[in-house]
């Protein structure tokens, strides 16, 4: 078994021990990768405690942060001298069988901004009042003129992360290593939750507003106690057209929960649109892997963030369906950060691995960019 006490190296001093080496990248392998008996984090923990006495440890974090940087990955975390905040393995999102997570489809479709490197809010301006034109009412006479009203949306940037606690032994002595799967999950957690704040996020206690509770968004209500595809396809219509109508642009996204497109996706008609979109022959969208993928010509998102409880209308067990303009909205996210301490439970021979990442959430610049289809008609589908 492998000795965890720091073992000077012949004939070398202290100070030259403690210095960087020289870190060349060239056509080497990996330094973690699913066939080496190395691990990521336990290397992270080992480093941070003692960076001197694992050296070897220290090394392999270096030598691997080299790689990541060249690979042009440099801006997924923070680069330090005593093994902290490493970049992450690419191979470790697919080593093992994670906790099965809803993901972030609908974060990944979001236009993406910069996140500033400081400050807590982001401020963007809105034109609230226009300026006026009109016809000249005879030769010589003033033209119509009115002063721009500019004010300002400002979103937080909010906090999300999470961290997990494991003993040293655990650590050190787990085959497949727990750290692999504490990492694994913390990212999987994220992203779902990053994702449902965009959809459904409040805006206080440290969320982001999301799409549902935007003040002066258009509500699009389909009540009926025995719902067809058929009698909801106009209702996305009728969001599209409302979009369009008070926003000044076509709707380009519906986002659905996966049982109400493959409650769509299953149905059948009897009767068929009088206009056909594109080379479709008497159907309004198309269905793939048994969900509906675009509907009237709009792209579909499936989005299994969106909540199955909602009761608008009396019913329960609703879901919702949002037909947006996602261009008017934009997603600033900083990297996922990573770190192992091991100082708080240190007297226990505890390890804490920590995860999160900054981000702020623009959705308020237009809230006609976004149609909220709800009601009775959106209860648990039948099949």
């Amino acid at each position: 078994m492998r000795s965890l006490s720091p073992v000077p190296v012949p004939d070398e001093k202290p100070e030259e021990r403690a210095a960087s080496p020289r870190i060349t990248v060239g056509n080497e392998e990996p330094v973690y990768r699913p066939d080496v008996a190395v691990s990521f984090f336990r290397d992270m923990a080992l480093a941070k405690r003692d960076p001197i006495g694992f050296q070897t440890e220290a090394d392999r974090l270096r030598r691997h942060n080299a790689q990541a940087a060249a690979e042009t990955r440099a801006d997924n975390s923070t680069s330090s001298t005593d093994g902290g905040e490493f970049i992450p393995p690419q191979y470790l999102g697919n080593l093992y069988a994670a906790k099965a997570r809803a993901g972030r489809p609908f974060a990944n479709r979001v236009p993406k901004l910069p996140l500033p490197p400081t400050g807590m809010t982001m401020t963007l301006p809105v034109v609230s009042t226009g300026v006026s034109v009109a016809s000249q009412a005879t030769e010589n006479t003033a033209l119509s003129t009115t002063a721009i009203v500019e004010a300002v949306n400002t979103v937080e940037v909010n906090t999300i992360g999470g961290y997990v606690e494991a003993s040293l032994q655990l650590l050190e002595r787990s085959d497949p290593s727990i750290d692999v799967v504490y990492f694994n999950d913390l990212i999987g957690a994220y992203d779902a939750e990053l994702d449902r704040q965009l959809i459904a996020g409040g805006g206080t206690s440290g969320e982001h507003m999301g799409l549902r509770t935007v003040t002066g968004n258009i509500d699009v209500t389909y009540s009926d106690s025995t719902p067809t595809a058929a009698e909801l396809l106009p209702k996305i219509y009728d969001a599209a057209q409302q979009v369009f109508s008070n926003r000044f642009r076509m709707a380009n996204l519906v986002i659905m929960h996966p049982r109400r497109a493959a409650w769509m996706a299953s149905s059948l008609g009897t009767s068929f649109p009088l206009f056909q979109q594109g080379n479709l022959m008497q159907a309004a969208g198309t269905q793939d892997s048994a969900f509906a993928t675009m509907l009237a010509g709009l792209e579909v998102i499936l989005d299994p963030n969106i909540s199955t409880v909602y009761s608008q209308s009396g019913s329960t067990n609703e879901d919702e369906i949002y037909v947006v303009y996602v261009d008017d909205m934009y997603l600033a996210e900083g990297p996922f950060r990573t770190d192992v301490f091991m100082e708080p439970g240190s007297a226990a021979l505890t390890a804490r691995f920590r995860g999160f990442s900054y981000s702020a959430f623009f959705c308020e610049r237009y809230p006609k960019s976004i149609a909220n289809i709800i009601g009775g008609g959106l209860a648990a589908p039948t099949f």
